[in-house]
């Protein structure tokens, strides 16, 4: 994960905007033309908003589709060709910049939090938290490196325990790889594949994006929920790669960075980079 290079999005907003301005006013009435988004799972209600608030006024028309940042990119590497492509790090859109697939330099658009969530049952508690974590009772759960990266994420806030207390962080990475491969089928189409892992009883602990804990516990009542103490918290930041010319797939992404568009950030339960847009913790 690269970060220190989207240290000032607000210089790439400059860029942005500076080649935009001209393909801003374009016709009022023009047809909708379509924008498809590759887009990471967390941002999937983001999209959605996106698409129903921005997509009138901007006569654009959204075909999204979901997945792990990472595996997203390789699929881009390897022929395909979204519009815009909406990762969950800086990192993987940052790749295709440098392999020459981007028509604009890497946007970052907003952050995110990392969150444990526990069953109750597991007593797992921000004081006790490593002790809970290393317990040979409890089963922890992480995103795949490197394919998502939520696993990323997940696994330096396990670093940064190691740096607390050495060898915790191999014992915990092994725990988490024992759990990459289980599999639950949603009972429901709203169900969420993390609800039906807790609800088949096949994990005790997850570390996941704060942005989605709230919808999942409200499907799996008996858990609960803190955010990643500040000492392990590895910051999560989200980029956006422009891949086409069409001056609708550009006027996506600066919508993204515009009020109503940073509100919308803030609504789906993620952080803004702008304004005074409330969110939750």
């Amino acid at each position: 994960m690269t970060t220190n290079r989207m240290s000032r999005p607000l210089w790439a907003v400059s860029c942005v905007v500076a080649w935009a301005a001209t393909a801003w006013g374009a016709a009022a009435h023009a047809a909708a033309v379509t924008v498809e988004i590759y887009a990471a799972g967390s941002l999937r209600g983001v999209v959605g908003e996106l698409a129903k608030e921005a997509g009138p006024p901007l006569h654009v028309e959204v075909k999204s589709s979901f997945g792990g940042s990472g595996s997203l990119r390789e699929r881009i590497e390897k022929g395909e060709s979204p519009d815009l492509f909406m990762s969950a790090d800086v990192g993987s859109p940052s790749k295709l910049e440098a392999e020459g697939r981007t028509t604009v330099p890497v946007i970052a658009f907003a952050r995110n939090r990392m969150c444990f969530v526990s069953r109750r049952s597991a007593g797992l508690t921000p004081e006790n938290l490593i002790d809970r974590l290393l317990a040979t009772d409890v089963r922890l759960r992480t995103s795949t490196p490197v394919a998502d990266p939520g696993g990323d994420y997940a696994w330096a806030i396990l670093d940064h325990i190691d740096a607390l207390r050495p060898g915790a962080g191999a014992i915990l990475k092994q725990k988490a790889r024992a759990s990459m491969s289980l599999r639950a089928t949603p009972v429901s189409p709203t169900q969420s594949p993390a609800a039906a892992l807790f609800l088949s009883n096949l994990v005790d602990v997850s570390i996941t994006y704060c942005s989605g804990v709230t919808e999942l516990l409200k499907q799996v009542p008996e858990l609960t929920s803190f955010v990643v103490p500040s000492q392990l918290d590895p910051h999560p930041l989200y980029g956006i790669a422009v891949l086409s010319a069409k001056p609708q797939a550009l006027r996506l992404a600066l919508y993204l960075l515009s009020e109503k568009g940073q509100a919308i950030i803030a609504r789906e339960g993620l952080v803004p980079l702008t304004g005074s847009a409330e969110t939750r913790p």
